[in-house]
C-alpha cells in the first residue's frame, strides 16, 4: 500500500482520534464540577489517543502534527504517571491543542502535504511547554517532600523472593468517554490495564493466562459477548460505490415489481411457479434492505460534536447548563447524518443564548442553578426523530407577534392564532426576539435556515413550548433520500405518489357535495371541517388536461403545517417503498413534483412535493 493511500486511510482515523481526546477533555471537566476525583480510565483513553495520532502522523512524515501531539502527549504522559487530574486551565489548553490538531488535519488533508507549523501552532507549542515545565516542578517538590519508595525488584528475579510480583500489561476495550453518567462506546479505543501475579501463583505451575483471562486483547475491532469474544473486520467502502449499489438495488426493485405483477403472470394459477415467484419477492426485499443498511451509520457522530458545542457556547453566554444525550445509537442514512449538524446547532445557540436564563435568574424563579438541554434520537416508523429541549424560559407567544407587527409580517387580528402558527413565525428570515445582539445568536437568522435544510431532505419540524417551563424543538428526517414509503394513487390515466406521512386520510365524495366559494374554489365538510378540493390540473397546470373517470370519486387530504388541503383521485392504488429518481433537464425544476418512481406495473409515477403544492395554492387563493 502506498503512502498516498495511507494518507487517505489516516485522516479520517485522525479526525475520530481528536474527537476521541474532545471527548474525554469534556468528561474530565464534568467531573472537576462534580467530585473532583482522578478517573484513570479517561486519563488513559486521552493520553492513547495522542499517542496512536503522533505515531501515525510520524509514519506519514506529517512533521507538523507530530510536534503538536508530542508535546500534548508529554503532558498527558505525566498527568498519567502522577495520578493528576487536569484542572480548569490546563483543560483549556488541551481543548486548544485538539482545536489546532483540526485544524492543521484539515490542511493536510486539502493539501495532503505536511503543513507548515504556523504561528498558532509554535504558541499552542510553547503554552504546553510551560505547563510541562509547571508540572515536573511541583511533582519534584511532591517527591521532596515524601519518602523514598522501596526499590522494586527487576521482574526477573522471581525466584526465592516471597512477595516478587511480576506486571504484565495488556489492552481491552473501553468505554472512551462518559456524558452526564452515560458511557458512549467507542471501538477503537483501548485502556491499557497491569495485571500483577505474585510468585504463589507462578509455583501453583498454572498457566499466567489464567491469572487474568478476564482480560482479553483486541485484534482489529472487538464485539465481546457473555461468553465469548467475536471479531469483526470492517471496511472502508467509497461513498460513489454505495452510491452504484443503491441505484442498482433500486433497477433490481423496479424489474422484479415489472416481472411478479405482469399480467400474463397474474393469470397463471401453478402453485410452484407462484411460490418461486414468492421467493423471488422476498429475497429481493431483503437485498434492498441490506443495501439500505450499509448507508446507515449511528448520528452518535454528530451528537459527540454537539457536547463541545454547548461547552463553549455556555462559556461564552456565562451561564451553566448541562447536556443530556440519549439514543445516540440511532441510524441514519450517512447523506442526511452531514445534513443534519447545522439545524442541530442552530437550534442549541438558540436555546443556550435566548432560552436557558442566567443562574441568578434561574434561582429567583426556583429552578436548578444549571439549566438543562436535552438532545435525543429515536427511529419512528421510516423517520428518525431528533429531540431538541431545555428547561429554558420558553417561546413569549406575545412578543413573537409583537416583534411580527412591527416587521410587517403579520397584521390585522391575530387573537385567533393557535400557537403553533405563532411559532413557526420564528423561522422568518430576520424575525428575532433577542433584546440585544451578542457573538452567539440576536440578529433574526439561523432558524430560516433549520427550516430549510429539515425541508431539503424531505422532513418537518415541530415547536412544543410552555412559557417558564422550556422549549421542544422536533426534527423529523426521513431515514433515506433515496426510498421512501408512499401511497400510489391513480387520477385517469396517470399515476402520482405522495409521501404517505404527509397523508391526513381518504374521504369518499359519494354523497358528498362540494360547496362552491369565491374565485372558483369548493370545499368540501368533513365532520365539521371545511376542507378546500382542488383537481390535479389546477395544481401542476397540465398542458394536456388530465381526465377524471369518477367511476368511485375519491378524496385524499393532504396535511403541512396543520393545513389541510384535498385533492380528487379516481383510485388509491396502495402503499409501497418506492426508489425515488431525480427530475433532469427541462422537468428538473417543475414546480409541485420533486422526482418520479417507476412502479411494478412499468407505469411512472410522479411524486407530489406537498410543501410547493401549499404554497402555490395559497398564493392564488
Amino acid at each position: 500500500m502506498g503512502r498516498e493511500q495511507l494518507l487517505l486511510d489516516f485522516i479520517p482515523e485522525g479526525f475520530e482520534l481528536i474527537e476521541v481526546c474532545e471527548s474525554a477533555i469534556l468528561s474530565i471537566e464534568e467531573i472537576n464540577d462534580q467530585t473532583g476525583e482522578y478517573d484513570e480510565e479517561l486519563i488513559n483513553n486521552l493520553f492513547r489517543a495522542v499517542h496512536t495520532l503522533k505515531g501515525s502522523a510520524g509514519l506519514l512524515k506529517l512533521e507538523s502534527l507530530v510536534k503538536v501531539s508530542h508535546e500534548a502527549e508529554t503532558l498527558m504522559d505525566i498527568l498519567r504517571k502522577e495520578k493528576i487530574l487536569p484542572n480548569e486551565d490546563i483543560c483549556q489548553v488541551l481543548i486548544n491543542t485538539c482545536d489546532q490538531l483540526r485544524r492543521l488535519l484539515e490542511i493536510v488533508d486539502e493539501t495532503k502535504t505536511n503543513p507548515e507549523l504556523d504561528e498558532e501552532s509554535e504558541a499552542i507549542i510553547e503554552v504546553l511547554k510551560r505547563e510541562i515545565k509547571r508540572l515536573n516542578s511541583e511533582t519534584k517538590v511532591i517527591d521532596a517532600e515524601t519518602e523514598p519508595a522501596p526499590k522494586k525488584k527487576k521482574s526477573f528475579e522471581i525466584f526465592g523472593e516471597e512477595n516478587t510480583t511480576v506486571t504484565v500489561t495488556t489492552t481491552t476495550k473501553k468505554p472512551a468517554y462518559e456524558i452526564f453518567g452515560e458511557s458512549t462506546p467507542t471501538s477503537s479505543i483501548e485502556e491499557v490495564k497491569t495485571v500483577e501475579i505474585s510468585k504463589s501463583q507462578i509455583d501453583s505451575g498454572k498457566p499466567i493466562q489464567e491469572s487474568f483471562s478476564s482480560t482479553k486483547t483486541l485484534v482489529d475491532k472487538e464485539v465481546t459477548g457473555p461468553s465469548s469474544a467475536v471479531h469483526r473486520k470492517e471496511i472502508k467502502v467509497a461513498n460513489e460505490k454505495l452510491d452504484a449499489l443503491m441505484d442498482l438495488v433500486g433497477e433490481l426493485v423496479i424489474a422484479e415489481s415489472n416481472v411478479t405483477q405482469h399480467p400474463l403472470l397474474k393469470s397463471l394459477r401453478n402453485e410452484d411457479f407462484n411460490s418461486s415467484l414468492n421467493r423471488l419477492r422476498k429475497i429481493v426485499l431483503d437485498l434492498q434492505e441490506v443495501a439500505l443498511s450499509t448507508r446507515m451509520i449511528p448520528i452518535s457522530g454528530v451528537f459527540q460534536k454537539m457536547s463541545r458545542l454547548v461547552r463553549d457556547l455556555q462559556k461564552k453566554a456565562n451561564k451553566k447548563v448541562a447536556l443530556y444525550i440519549s439514543g445516540e445509537e440511532t441510524e441514519i442514512d450517512k447523506s442526511i447524518v452531514d445534513l443534519i449538524a447545522d439545524p442541530i446547532i442552530h437550534i442549541l445557540r438558540n436555546s443556550i443564548d435566548h432560552g436557558i436564563e442566567n443562574s441568578g435568574d434561574r434561582t429567583l424563579v426556583g429552578k436548578p442553578e444549571v439549566g438543562t438541554i436535552q438532545l435525543s434520537a429515536r427511529q419512528s416508523v421510516n423517520e428518525v426523530w431528533v429531540m431538541i429541549r431545555d428547561d429554558g424560559r420558553g417561546l413569549n407567544r406575545e412578543k413573537i407577534i409583537q416583534k411580527s407587527l412591527e416587521r410587517g409580517i403579520l397584521s390585522g387580528d391575530t387573537e385567533n392564532l393557535s400557537d403553533q402558527e405563532v411559532y413557526n413565525l420564528i423561522f422568518v428570515p430576520g424575525l428575532s426576539t433577542a433584546d440585544a445582539v451578542t457573538d452567539i445568536s440576536g440578529r433574526g437568522v439561523g432558524m430560516d435556515i433549520v427550516r430549510q435544510n429539515i425541508e431539503r431532505m424531505g422532513g418537518k419540524i415541530e415547536i412544543h413550548s410552555r412559557i417558564g417551563k422550556g422549549t421542544s424543538f422536533i426534527l423529523r428526517i426521513p431515514l433515506s433520500l433515496g426510498i421512501m414509503e408512499g401511497t400510489v394513487v391513480r387520477i385517469g390515466k396517470k399515476f402520482f405518489t405522495i409521501q404517505t406521512i404527509e397523508l391526513r386520510e381518504f374521504v369518499s365524495l359519494n354523497n358528498k357535495e362540494e360547496i362552491p366559494l369565491e374565485d372558483n374554489q369548493k370545499v368540501i365538510d368533513v365532520r365539521g371541517a371545511f376542507i378546500p378540493i382542488f383537481d390535479i390540473n389546477q395544481i401542476l397546470n397540465h398542458r394536456e388536461e388530465i381526465v377524471y373517470d369518477n367511476l368511485d370519486p375519491l378524496m385524499i387530504v393532504l396535511e403541512y403545517e396543520k393545513n389541510l388541503m384535498g385533492i380528487r383521485v379516481d383510485e388509491i392504488i396502495g402503499n409501497q417503498n418506492v426508489v425515488i429518481k431525480p427530475l433532469q433537464g427541462i422537468l428538473e425544476e417543475a414546480n409541485g413534483v420533486n422526482g418520479f418512481t417507476i412502479l411494478g406495473s412499468g407505469n411512472v409515477s410522479l411524486i407530489l412535493d406537498v410543501k410547493s403544492i401549499f404554497q402555490k395554492m395559497q398564493r392564488t387563493n
